[in-house]
């Protein structure tokens, strides 16, 4: 691809780019400005449009200029003054791009069980450490009570390590209607405090999807959302610490909260993702899942599977067993040897013939999830959010066709 040099700092290019620097140019033409390798790479990884690239002279042999023409990105050669000009530093920024970012949601639908709802958090690089932190917990979901909230700003992106360009964003007018609406779509909200009476830990969870508050640096959480919360909690603490950054607290409530989750919604959710449509979809995407969980586990994709199909059924026979995993007798008997072992499942009462999971298994399997999760996503890849629907949509109605058919032959 030919590479294009601009001279002037009137083109319009340069001019648009430079509108970027600011809040209120981002917001009205809904793009920012990303500065550095590390924040453009970010953004091809994440499969954000970059419009085009500034660079300066002599960057030609970044590696970044190679991979920007392999996704036939323009670049543009501009000197080291219209550089400094277009990110209005004194030093100097060797690559500057110009990315579309996309408008904020218009309502929760199509959220996912846990979401993090901003109050008022004003400090960038708590926002970017938040971000990132979410999504290292699998959660891309983002709600603002601070309908300016400008989540595209440099330090909330380099804060996040470009973790930002995964976030689905929705902002409100203020904490109350965020609260109402979030509520009127199913979502219990738990709001943190450090004079809460119930501790983070003890708190009885409804099987929901969550929507976590955390609140300004300063103030805390407004006192209208503290009113309309399902749930207050805190993070118990020594006597010598009155408080946390809110980005360490967040971790913390993101890293307990969704564990329980998980445990609280095990059936539904499983029942919902891919459960046991794994175990019935073909030997290719079991090797998939095999290889993802190796990495992690010491146990297989069918080790695992059996374990989310014992939090579904409760108890399952030796024969059941045989049948959903397609082993029998001594193949069968290796498969669960490592779940006996590892206390992960046992004998129900004196009836050999029936196993039961442990709350070890339970515990374990929560932990896990994540990699469940990651193995799906891998396995779906290139599925738009929509074709997933679809997908599981058209197994369920094979799953009820089977029974139909086997109701009317008994």
């Amino acid at each position: 691809m030919p590479t294009e040099q601009i001279t002037s700092i009137k083109d319009a290019r340069v001019a648009e780019a430079r509108e970027l620097t600011s809040a209120s140019g981002r917001a009205r033409l809904q793009k920012c400005l990303l500065e550095g390798v590390e924040s453009i790479r970010w953004a091809l990884e994440s499969g954000m449009h970059i419009e085009h690239v500034f660079y300066g002279s002599g960057y030609e042999r970044d590696p970044l200029y190679q991979m920007l023409h392999e996704h036939h990105v323009p670049c543009y050669l501009v000197s080291e003054g219209i550089l400094k000009k277009i990110s209005d530093t004194s030093y100097l920024v060797p690559y500057l791009g110009v990315v579309d970012v996309p408008a904020s949601l218009s309502t929760p639908d199509g959220m996912g069980d846990f979401i993090v709802v901003l109050d008022r958090v004003l400090d960038h690089g708590n926002i970017g450490t938040i971000i990132r932190t979410a999504s290292a917990f699998g959660i891309r979901d983002l709600v603002s009570t601070t309908p300016m909230l400008d989540i595209y700003y440099k330090k909330i992106v380099s804060a996040s390590r470009g973790r930002v360009f995964d976030m689905h964003v929705k902002k409100y007018a203020s904490g109350g209607e965020a609260m109402a609406d979030l509520q009127r779509h199913g979502y219990q909200v738990i709001a943190t405090s450090p004079y809460a009476r119930t501790l983070q830990s003890m708190t009885p969870l409804q099987a929901k999807p969550i929507a976590l508050v955390v609140g300004n640096e300063t103030e805390g959480i407004a006192d209208d959302i503290v009113r309309q919360a399902d749930i207050v909690v805190q993070i118990p603490m020594s006597g010598g610490v009155e408080s946390l950054n809110v980005g360490v607290a967040t971790g913390i409530s993101l890293y307990e909260l969704k564990f329980r989750m998980v445990l609280t919604m095990f059936t539904s959710h499983i029942r919902a993702n891919m459960g046991r449509e794994v175990n019935v979809t073909g030997r290719m995407i079991q090797d998939a899942f095999d290889a993802q969980i190796k990495q992690v586990s010491d146990l297989n994709g069918t080790q695992l599977i059996l374990l989310m199909m014992l939090i579904c059924d409760e108890t399952m026979t030796l024969e059941q067993i045989s049948r959903d995993t397609g082993t029998f007798d001594e193949e069968r008997d290796a498969l669960l040897k490592p779940l006996f072992d590892h206390g992960y499942m046992h004998y129900q009462s004196e009836d050999s013939r029936i196993v039961a999971i442990t709350e070890t298994g339970r515990q374990t399997l929560a932990q896990l999830w994540s990699c469940v999760e990651r193995a799906e996503q891998a396995v779906l890849a290139g599925f738009s959010e929509d074709e997933k629907v679809q997908f599981r949509a058209y197994l369920k109605r094979i799953q009820d066709n089977c029974m139909r058919i086997k109701e009317e032959i008994v």
